[in-house]
């Protein structure tokens, strides 16, 4: 009757006689040397080994750095994306407006002493972003304000949209839309997410809410890709260039500001990292970058990398001073501040206009990234005649040579052939060797179980 030891040995010299592994055999080849022996095991456990670590690296940079960047030349086909403009009016209070608003609300007219009071306060919350709060210090004390509905006085109070915009695409009619930024009411045209924060301004023209945006794209031999905007002669415009996949934030570039009676003529040259199809397959970890229809939270349909700075801000006010300010008006709104909780807000300033990077804000790269340069302006300054009573914004596209795409370079089948290749060179083990190599395995410890039944029932 034989030992466990023996039917563990014996077991083990049948594997060894059939599996097809380089090594095992010898290992288990009867009458061998112990030394031989071990000098065997030595050999397949180092093979072992350096199959195991150069398969786990090659699943590391598939994991983390399966991606490559190259350059295209091809520029003579290719359709460019016209930039987005985002205008915003240095004063964002209509007088006129302004009075009618003050007499609704609080029964007050131009001859009541208490007038420049409210008006003041008008013009603070009409011209509100996190670079303003410190003016409603001012009202610190008048507790009836918080009874007003902050959004509904700057919406009231905001200069209507009057002016001719033009762009070299003649076929089809370009509107702005208006929307409320971390910038307060602006106007944007050529962006893809302005319906998401679009808001409807009393006496304005606002187009259909289900009318499509068309994004511009203009022909590198397009001589002409251009837009210009004749707005009101007494507003001055700061007009900020962004992705037409970007909107307005807190920490955008710095704007061009076109005062009252100057026309500006501004070029920008185009940077493009576009990604191929194929990143898809991909996780957005693996890739290191979010394509606009991969949204971080189910609350936005969308993702944008303004969006989310903007989204973080708003948590960092709520964590800061248990409410957020009024001009946030997608995603999860918390509450929103009165006059105390601006205040807090203005105390802690520094804090929420800091770089995105440096509030920890998680907001991966967009795979699509579009960067306008903008060249040297061309400013005239108009001092008579009918042109003094103009204000003009033209801006237009430089057409780039080069781009660059973003491509794998790693996939799941280079990693297979990688991995394959490997366990191949070292343990000459293929895909049928593997499923082999565990059948024979099960097959002999169900016959040593066998083995043992037997002799303990004997």
């Amino acid at each position: 009757m034989k030992t466990k030891k023996q039917i563990i040995a014996e077991g083990f010299r049948d594997f060894s006689s059939q599996t097809t592994i380089h090594g095992l055999n010898i290992i288990g080849m009867p009458k061998l040397h112990i030394f031989e022996r071990v000098l065997w095991v030595f050999i397949v456990v180092c093979a072992l080994v350096a199959a195991i670590s150069l398969t786990f690296s090659s699943f590391k940079r598939y994991s983390e750095n399966p991606t490559v960047v190259s350059l295209q030349k091809d520029y003579r086909n290719w359709l460019n994306h016209f930039p987005a403009v985002t205008g915003c009016f240095v004063n964002k209070t209509n007088p006129e407006k302004a009075v009618e608003y003050i007499k609704a609300k609080w029964n007050i007219t131009e001859s009541d002493e208490k007038f420049s009071y409210y008006m003041d306060f008008v013009i603070t919350v009409s011209n509100t972003s996190y670079y303003s709060l410190d003016s409603y210090e001012n009202f610190k004390n008048d507790k009836t304000l918080n009874q007003v509905d902050l959004l509904e006085l700057t919406r009231s109070v905001h200069p209507n949209l009057v002016g001719t915009l033009v762009t070299f695409e003649h076929k089809r009619k370009p509107y702005w839309i208006v929307v409320m930024t971390e910038m307060g009411i602006c106007f944007t045209v050529n962006s893809q997410f302005a319906p998401l924060m679009k808001i409807k301004i009393p006496g304005n023209n606002d187009t259909d809410d289900n009318e499509e945006i068309h994004i511009l794209r203009c022909h590198y031999l397009n001589g002409l890709c251009y837009a210009r905007y004749d707005s009101d002669p007494t507003l001055a415009v700061k007009y900020y260039i962004h992705s037409y996949l970007d909107v307005l934030h807190a920490t955008s570039s710095e704007p061009v500001v076109v005062e009252e009676s100057q026309e500006m003529d501004l070029s920008f040259m185009m940077q493009e990292t576009t990604s191929s199809s194929s990143l898809r397959d991909l996780s957005p970890t693996q890739r290191g970058c979010r394509f606009y229809d991969e949204p971080l939270t189910p609350d936005l349909k969308i993702y944008s990398t303004s969006i989310c700075y903007m989204q973080c801000r708003e948590k960092l006010a709520m964590k800061l001073c248990g409410c957020t300010p009024f001009f946030y008006i997608i995603g999860q709104r918390g509450k929103v501040c009165d006059i105390k909780g601006m205040i807090c807000l203005s105390r802690n300033v520094n804090i929420l206009t800091k770089n995105p990077s440096e509030l920890n804000c998680v907001c991966p790269q967009a795979c699509h990234l579009l960067t306008y340069i903008r060249q040297t302006p061309k400013v005239t300054k108009w001092e008579y005649g009918y042109f003094d009573q103009r204000i003009t914004f033209r801006w237009s596209l430089i057409p780039p040579t080069t781009k660059y795409i973003r491509d794998v370079i790693f996939g799941i089948d280079s990693l297979v052939a990688s991995s394959g290749g490997t366990v191949s060179l070292f343990l000459g083990m293929s895909v049928i060797g593997l499923i082999e190599f565990f059948y024979l395995i099960v097959e002999n410890i169900i016959k040593g179980f066998i083995k043992l039944f037997r002799n303990k029932k004997k």
